[in-house]
């Protein structure tokens, strides 16, 4: 995962190649590559500013980070106006739709595999329990054994 400086300065050059396009008159196909390197820049540095010490100690930096996700925010309104001045607002619809969606199943994908580990734990610590109180069983047996037989061989 590139640094969440790095990606801001890719979603920087995202915004000015799809400004240029949109004003060269160019399609929605042929700005959807730099559209795609937008978002996946402004995600990074979108969970750069919602984890700060995660890539960032100081908070001078973490400052820096929290600016750089409001401006690239601030450039997503930009262009979801210029998309839909050129006539392509159900393009920017359907990327929303669409990026919400994948949100929603990777959550849920998240939430599953969280829960199929808890339950896996739970499992894991079900077997040990049993095994604990099998061995306690196992070793009162033994320890009965042994002093009956050691009570029986004195008594003989």
């Amino acid at each position: 995962m590139i640094d969440p400086f790095t990606a801001f300065a890719a979603a920087q050059a995202a915004v000015k190649g799809i400004q240029a396009a949109i004003k060269l008159g160019k399609d929605v196909q042929g700005i959807a590559s730099d559209l795609s390197k937008f978002f996946e820049a402004k995600d990074i540095v979108q969970q750069a500013a919602n984890n700060p010490k995660k890539f960032k100690s100081d908070t001078a930096q973490a400052l820096e980070t929290v600016m750089q996700a409001k401006q690239l925010a601030e450039a997503e309104t930009e262009l979801k106006n210029m998309l839909i001045w050129s006539g392509n607002a159900d393009v920017w619809e359907g990327v929303l739709l669409e990026r919400n969606n994948i949100i929603q199943r990777r959550k849920k994908a998240e939430m599953e595999e969280a829960a199929a580990k808890a339950k896996r734990k739970q499992e894991i610590m079900e077997v040990v329990n049993i095994a604990f109180w099998a061995s306690v069983f196992l070793s009162a047996i033994g320890l009965s054994y042994f002093f009956t037989n050691l009570f029986l061989d004195r008594r003989a």
